[in-house]
This record gives C-alpha cells, sequence and structure tokens, in this order.
C-alpha cells in the first residue's frame, strides 16, 4: 500500500508544477476570482502576478526558493527592456500605481525582463508569450486593481 501511495505522489508531482505552464514562456490562468499570470526561467526562479477586480494586484517573485514582493518583508525591482522600476507592486500612491501599468504595458512588449531583489541577486526571465498572456490595460480582460 505504501508504494501505490508513493506511485501515486509522484505522478501527482509533475502535474502539480505544469499549472502555471510551460517554462521559458509566460502562462495565466483564473480561478476564485483571480487572474493569475507566472513565467519561470530554467532554474526556477518565477514572477507571478495575481490580480483581481476586490483586490489590489500582487507580485511575488521567487529567486533560488526566497519570496520577494507583495506578500514578504523582502522587495524587488524589475528592469523591462533596461529601464527598471522600484517595487512596481506597491499601488497605494498614483506614483505606483502608475508605475505598475507602465510595468504592465512594459511586460507585455518586453525584449528583456530582469528582476533584482533588494538582498541584491538580479534574475533574467523570459518574456516568450507575454503579449498574449497579459491583456492590455484598459481592455475588459485586464483585472488588475490598485490601491490608488
Amino acid at each position: 500500500m505504501k508504494k501505490i501511495t508513493c506511485l501515486l505522489t509522484l505522478l501527482a508531482l509533475p502535474l502539480g508544477a505544469m499549472a502555471y505552464g510551460e517554462v521559458g514562456q509566460w502562462s495565466s490562468g483564473w480561478g476564485q476570482g483571480t487572474s493569475e499570470y507566472n513565467v519561470t526561467d530554467a532554474a526556477g526562479n518565477s514572477l507571478y502576478i495575481a490580480c483581481s477586480e476586490d483586490r489590489p494586484v500582487s507580485m511575488t517573485l521567487t529567486v533560488k526558493g526566497a519570496e520577494y514582493g507583495t506578500y514578504s518583508d523582502k522587495g524587488f525591482d524589475l528592469l523591462v527592456d533596461g529601464e527598471e522600476v522600484q517595487t512596481p507592486y506597491e499601488t497605494a500612491s498614483r506614483v505606483g500605481a502608475n508605475n505598475f501599468i507602465f510595468v504592465w504595458d512594459a511586460l507585455r512588449k518586453a525584449k528583456t525582463l530582469q528582476a533584482k531583489t533588494s538582498d541584491g541577486q538580479v534574475v533574467t526571465l523570459p518574456t516568450k508569450g507575454s503579449a498574449k498572456e497579459l491583456p492590455a490595460s484598459g481592455t475588459q480582460g485586464f483585472a488588475c486593481t490598485t490601491e490608488f
């Protein structure tokens, strides 16, 4: 019985890992009132964006298993095509809200994407599929709200 349980667990693990789509390109999904957008590199580093009509946008960067962003005391900045935006997930001010929209629109057409953590790590993330998976701001499919 233990062997069967272990085998079933091992078979289920890859399915959970694929819930966020294919490594090397953007993916999106929707569940429980939240639109989710994710990109993961070959090393397992990822950027996750959650958008809901009743909560402000949240962003989580995972680098070598450590989380940064909205729900962490550690922050990160994004460099999209070389242009740096500090803490694009902090949207409580007009500037912060504008920065998030700027980053979102820039991600849709990005050629390069890097994230820089508050402890100095820099990771390069894929941009493939971003225009397809991230709906244009201001359209019906765009569900992200800001605090401001």
